[in-house]
């Protein structure tokens, strides 16, 4: 009985000790979980197209050979030089296709504009007799390839390709346009002329689908020569425009806007 007692005793006294020594641990906090940022790098793959609209500015000149028989029919001399510089309009629309690899940016465009833009000579032979050439360019197309590189939604590039125009060639004489020291000679034709274009650009990604830029090209249709056979009752005579080294090109700064297909 007494051993009994103190056991129980015993019990009770060492009891609370060891629940005061008791640490009760919280769980430990899930770790937060990770999100996968959304991606936001800009594709330039994909089909577009699109419009655009600019300045068409050009500087030509040449001369005329105005007597090659050197018999003094015409005055006995070659006319003098004449030059233009005018700018107009161009605008219009085009399809194209880019393809990304990594970086870079290879793809292929076609337009096709209508411009407003003239060369006009005047000149004066040597007894003082006028001559005028005029080519007026009706359309203006182009054919070519890209290749860019693209740091994310900005992409710069360069261009070239086929380009081909419709031109008017007129050679008319003052003051009436169509007859000379007893010659009648006037033209009015319409020709396809075909050169290259060469250039370089920015485009501009505004949404995953719109697109803007700024493009610049050089446009080298080759030389522009106009010949034009006089004649009268007794002679016939060839009249020609000659370019020389001066061909008929100009330079286009346009904006363009364009959708993609991404």
């Amino acid at each position: 009985m007494k051993r009994l007692a103190l056991l129980l005793a015993t019990t009770a006294f060492v009891t609370p000790a060891l629940a005061a020594d008791v640490i009760y641990q919280e769980p430990p906090a899930p770790a937060p979980m990770a999100i996968e940022p959304i991606a936001t790098t800009a594709t330039w793959t994909g089909l577009y197209i699109g419009g655009q609209a600019g300045v068409a500015f050009g500087n030509d000149s040449g001369s005329i050979g105005f007597d090659p028989g050197n018999d003094g029919t015409f005055g006995n001399g070659t006319l003098d030089n004449g030059d233009d510089s005018d700018a107009g309009f161009i605008g219009g629309g085009h399809i194209g296709y880019d393809y990304q690899i990594n970086d870079f940016v290879v793809g292929a465009v076609a337009d096709i504009n209508y411009i407003d833009a003239e060369t006009n000579r005047s000149y004066t032979t040597p007894n003082g007799s006028t001559f005028s050439a005029n080519s007026d360019i009706n359309y203006l197309g182009t054919v070519r390839a890209r290749l860019g590189y693209a740091m994310d939604s900005v992409l710069l590039y360069g261009t070239g390709g086929l380009a081909y125009a419709g031109v008017d060639n007129n050679m008319s004489t003052a003051p009436s346009g169509t007859e000379f020291n007893g010659y009648t000679f006037e033209q009015d034709e319409n020709d396809t002329d075909i050169g290259y274009a060469v250039g370089g650009g920015v485009d501009v990604m505004a949404t995953s689908n719109i697109s803007f830029g700024v493009e610049y090209l050089y446009t080298n249709l080759g030389s522009n020569d106009q010949t034009i056979t006089g004649t009268n009752s007794t002679n016939t005579v060839n009249f020609t425009s000659e370019s020389n080294d001066d061909d008929l090109d100009f330079h286009t700064i346009w904006a363009k806007a364009s959708y993609r297909f991404n």
